[in-house]
Formats: C-alpha cells, structure tokens, sequence
C-alpha cells in the first residue's frame, strides 16, 4: 500500500507543480517532487527520470491529465487543460489518500463524514470495463419505487458527485443514461466488446448541466440570481457552475449570472441556498421555487 501512496503522492505533486510553474524543466520537477516526498516523511525517495516518466503516463492512462514536454519552451506542460472536466477535482481525493497513512488508519484528530453505502466496490470492475470496452449488466433498484429492474450497459465514464459514484453508459441506439452505484446489484463485466461512438464527448455532455442531470428534456437557460453579500461573497470563492459570472455587486446584494439545464439537482441546490437567492430570471423558475417553498411551509406551518 506504501508503493500505491508513494506513486499517487508523486503524481499529485507533478501535476500541481506544473499547474503552478508551466514549462517547469525535469531538473526542477525532480527536486521538487523530492524535496515534497521527504517533507511527507517517505522512508525511499524515487525521482529518477524512468519514475518520473511512468508516473507521467500513467497520470494520462488512469486520469485524463496529459502531460507533455515542450521542446520550445523546453518544459513541461499540461495539454488541453481546458477540456478536462476539472483537474482539481480528480486532484482532491488524491490529496487526502495520501495525505493520511493508510497502514496506520486515519488518526483520531481528524473526523472525516460518516457514509452508508455508496458502491464504490463496483469501481475497480467498471474501470476495467470501460478501459476495456466491455459491455456490463447488473440489477438496478431504484430510490422512486421498490422494482427492481435488469440493466445492461455500454459504460463510457465514472463520475463522482457530492459523495456518490455514478456510471455513464449507451443503454442502446445512442441514449445515454447515468446510474448510481449504491444502487446497483450483481454487476456483471462481459467478456464481449462494444465500439465507442467516436462523436460521444463526455466533457460536452455535462458542461451545461449541474450534477448528475445531462438529459436534453431540461433545455439550456439563462439564469440571473441575487445573493445576500455573506452568500455571493461564498459563491465568489466556490462557484455554482463553470459558466457562472458576476453581473454586478452592491452593499448587501451581489448578482450572479449562468447558463445550464435547470435540473433536479440545480433546484436542490438553490433551495439549500433560500435563506439567501433571490430568483430574476427566468420567471419559471422563479414560480418553481415558489410552489416547492409554499408546499414545504402548508406542511410544515403551525
């Protein structure tokens, strides 16, 4: 397990440092990488040229992040940055892995979130499918009735949101559709092939969309909200969406522009924020809202 940390550790330093210093040399890359595996107190520290470059790989095999030498500019560079669908996300789980021993646990001055369920030992079986083109099947339950239903699957992609694990797969003829790990039984990896649709890009189909919905029954708005300063200022630092942008700021009002699918998970999170949002536009959304508030205070007034 110290072998995996080490690796994970390495590359996580690789890709934040040629985030922070584009076109960093080997050299550079090198010590630093050493100075930081010291500091995390590794007892055998690797950073030859052969370590450094398998790392490199295996960053773009296992996550998407590719790096390349610029003979130009003769360093290191991360390619299309822009297109990964956010690097910091994928950075941040390996920050907290290696972060903590793994031999030893996790020390009682640190309290992580208590989870029931969340599927995450179909992970290492769908990687390995989607690595490979396998088609898989499994038994789905879903949370909206007590049927259980058999599903298979081109699987495409894995995304994680909000503590939960979610496969993205062509359920036949083109139709993408998202399912949660935790409520999937009896996975299944076939030992047949299917053929990727070379035009599906998943970075496209999430880019309009907040959470798990990405399904073309909730067409792409404009949305303009207004947040109290304390909230708009949090929003500032930790934005709703990509496309979010500041339209204007007051005293006690800050005013906040986007544009995405107003999905399920999209409601759910403007009725986390009601203290606080202020709807403009569009007034359907508007009335949403309204009529969720209004039922939750009939059932809940005195």
């Amino acid at each position: 397990m110290k072998k995996l940390n080490a690796q994970l550790l390495r590359m996580t330093l690789i890709v934040r440092k040629i985030m922070r210093n584009r076109y960093i040399n080997l050299q550079e890359l090198q010590q630093t990488v050493s100075d930081e595996l010291i500091f995390r107190g590794m007892d055998k520290i690797n950073c030859s040229d052969t370590t450094l470059h398998r790392d490199i790989r295996a960053l773009k095999q296992e996550f998407g992040i590719d790096i390349r030498y610029s003979n130009a500019f003769r360093g290191y560079e991360i390619v299309d940055s822009e297109k990964t669908l956010d690097i910091d996300c994928i950075l941040e789980p390996l920050d907290i892995l290696t972060a903590f021993d793994a031999e030893t646990g996790v020390p009682d001055y640190i309290i992580p979130e208590t989870y029931s369920h969340r599927g995450t030992e179909h992970l290492p079986y769908l990687l390995q499918a989607i690595r490979g083109g396998h088609p898989v099947s499994f038994d789905y339950h879903k949370y909206s009735d007590t049927m259980v239903t058999h599903r298979a699957i081109n699987p495409y992609a894995i995304k994680e949101w909000r503590g939960r694990w979610y496969v993205i797969g062509d359920t036949g003829h083109g139709r993408f559709k998202t399912f949660a790990l935790d409520r999937i039984d009896g996975l299944h990896v076939s030992a047949g092939r299917f053929s990727r649709e070379k035009d599906f890009d998943i970075i496209a189909k999430f880019k309009d969309s907040y959470g798990v919905y990405s399904s073309e029954e909730y067409p792409i708005e404009d949305i303009v909200l207004a947040f109290d300063a304390e909230d708009g200022n949090y929003l500032k630092s930790r934005p709703i969406h990509s496309s979010q942008h500041i339209i204007s700021e007051k005293e006690n009002e800050v005013l906040i522009g986007m544009r995405l699918r107003i999905t399920p998970d999209f409601i759910m999170e403007l009725l986390s924020r009601s203290w606080s949002v202020r709807i403009i536009s569009p007034d359907s959304l508007r009335m949403r809202i309204c009529e969720i508030l209004k039922s939750a205070l009939d059932r809940n007034s005195f």
